[in-house]
């Protein structure tokens, strides 16, 4: 694939200080992962030529993703003919499966410093949503990424000064052009479709055709071009959560089993407000 897979939780790391590193270290384990097995086997060697740090720092970033859960290791000892007996890693990271952006994996070749290149992915975690626009100011960004005031402060300058983002009326703009916003987005009637053909593999008649379900469906499962075996896709989470269907199918039936009940229910209520706001009516 061309592209990782990034979570806004990302601004939710509790690394102290090295924060932004510590958030660069990860994305480069996961763009290096197995995206079947979330697993990776990347070398610290490796690690540090694409990070621009030394293995030591490295080995200390991996220590804090560790010990506060952000990243499984393990460590095993392999014997080398020419070194003896070395380490290796293996790392496994938490499938994501809401609440993430795309991030171009030219992105881990514009060599940039890896505070810088951290920072920006957890600007880029605040941004509304598919835009690269931060409409907050100096101190709500520093709020909201967890790092001190002049870290924060410093950083914006040093990202404004490299031109990877240029401040606007309301906050800043990023424009290091390697986050992926998806411009075309999938349709009701994609998504539909893509139900009904899990439906027909197993052997079951799709359900039929719901607006309400098909408008929540719609705000989570819309990204285009996205990998069946992603924990992010339609057909990965309908196969992980419904193995055994009843004998019939409906679109709320999907729903329950997606776990999207609640924005569902608000959009049932929002419908009778309305048909009661129009009862007084004659039309």
């Amino acid at each position: 694939m061309n592209y990782t897979v990034i979570p806004k939780s990302i601004v939710n790391f509790q690394t102290g200080n090295s924060k932004p590193v510590d958030v660069y270290v990860w994305a480069i384990i996961k763009c290096c992962s197995n995206h079947k097995t979330n697993i990776s086997h990347v070398t610290e060697e490796k690690l540090s030529l694409l990070t621009g740090l030394d293995e030591r720092t490295i080995r200390r970033s991996i220590k804090r993703l560790k010990d506060a859960g952000y990243l499984t290791v393990q460590t095993i000892v392999k014997e080398d003919a020419d070194r003896g007996f070395i380490k290796r890693n293996s790392y496994y990271i938490k499938p994501t499966s809401k609440d993430y952006f795309f991030l171009d994996n030219s992105f881990f070749k514009k060599n940039y410093p890896a505070k810088i290149a951290g920072f920006l992915l957890l600007l880029k975690a605040i941004c509304l949503n598919n835009t690269d626009t931060v409409q907050w100011s100096n101190s709500q960004i520093t709020k909201a990424i967890g790092l001190s005031r002049n870290t924060t402060t410093a950083l914006l300058n040093e990202c404004r000064r490299l031109g990877l983002i240029k401040a606007i009326e309301k906050g800043y703009e990023l424009t290091a052009g390697c986050f992926i916003n998806s411009a075309v987005r999938k349709t009701a009637a994609g998504i539909y479709k893509e139900i009904c053909e899990f439906c027909k593999s197993k052997g079951m008649t799709p359900p039929n055709w719901d607006k309400r379900a098909m408008s929540v469906l719609l705000t989570k499962y819309n990204a285009i071009d996205v990998s069946n075996t992603e924990p992010i896709s339609l057909t990965y989470q309908l196969d992980k959560r419904c193995k055994n269907l009843p004998e019939k199918v409906s679109l709320p039936y999907f729903i329950k089993a997606l776990d999207m009940q609640k924005p569902y229910r608000k959009i049932i209520e929002r419908g009778q407000q309305t048909e009661t706001d129009f009862s007084g009516f004659a039309f």
